[in-house]
């Protein structure tokens, strides 16, 4: 089930950029910053400068759904709760690294998730090499071999065929699969859930729910599109601060954004 809003008519910048002006002189006045001469680039940062305008993130929120996955290895775990007034929390805990918790707006998330397999294909190619110097140790204790040197070619085969089995093994605990939720404009991935082969089709009610919500908040605060591209900017900004997005995939989304206002 997908769901998806559509943007009517391409509206100009030039009226945009006269209406924040003033934000933009009392912005600049509490912080410095350096004008690069792009129009694009002096709109980011009128953008970013807006932060009283910026829609707060919820403190606290009433639970209405809860989903946890965790990859076979049990390293990543992951955990969605779906909040009162179209908000989605987001729990990841990793091995060796800090829990990492924040909230989305579901606005800026797109319905249409990707689904991406990180499968191991090392230790799927161990398995197959091992198997069949396994056989081939066999076929040559029976063939060519004589009776004394059958031993020696069965146990290197028995050894063979354990390592396949391993390899395989850790290949199936090492491969996952990932639901990856991008924002609209900006194409950054927002929320990433992952788990074994197969395993997100477990959570697929939660799934319905939570692109349920995604169009119900887009109707639920209805915005021109200057207004949506600005607080969309916005909070990729917050979670560039948060940790969520990399330096580089903010830039990446930004530039998306920029270029949506066009």
């Amino acid at each position: 089930m997908t769901l998806t809003s559509n943007w009517q008519g391409r509206a100009s910048l030039g009226p945009y950029l006269e209406g924040i002006a003033s934000v933009n002189a009392m912005a600049s006045a509490a912080k410095p910053f350096r004008v690069e001469g792009a129009v694009g680039r002096a709109e980011h940062i009128s953008l970013e400068a807006e932060t009283e305008l910026a829609p707060n993130p919820p403190t606290s929120r009433r639970v209405r759904a809860k989903y946890a996955l965790q990859t076979p290895n049990g390293k990543c775990k992951t955990e969605l709760s779906l909040l009162d007034e179209h908000y989605l929390q987001v729990r990841i805990a990793r091995a060796r690294r800090p829990t990492q918790t924040y909230s989305l707006d579901l606005r800026f998330l797109n319905s249409q998730p990707v689904r991406v397999r990180h499968i191991a294909w090392g230790w799927f190619i161990l398995g197959v090499a091992s198997a069949l110097a396994s056989g081939t140790a066999v076929w040559f204790a029976f063939s060519l071999f004589a009776d004394s040197a059958r031993s020696i070619a069965l146990v290197a085969s028995g050894i063979a065929l354990l390592t396949a089995l391993s390899a395989v093994w850790l290949g199936m605990r090492a491969t996952s699969e990932s639901l990856n939720f991008k924002s609209v404009h900006g194409g950054a991935t927002l929320v990433s859930i992952a788990g074994a082969l197969g395993s997100t089709k477990q959570g697929k009610a939660f799934f319905v729910a939570m692109i349920k919500e995604i169009a119900a908040a887009k109707a639920a605060r209805p915005q021109n599109k200057q207004q949506w591209l600005r607080d969309e900017m916005r909070e990729h900004h917050r979670l560039r601060e948060l940790g969520v997005l990399s330096e580089a995939e903010y830039e990446a989304s930004k530039a998306r954004i920029l270029r949506a206002h066009a």
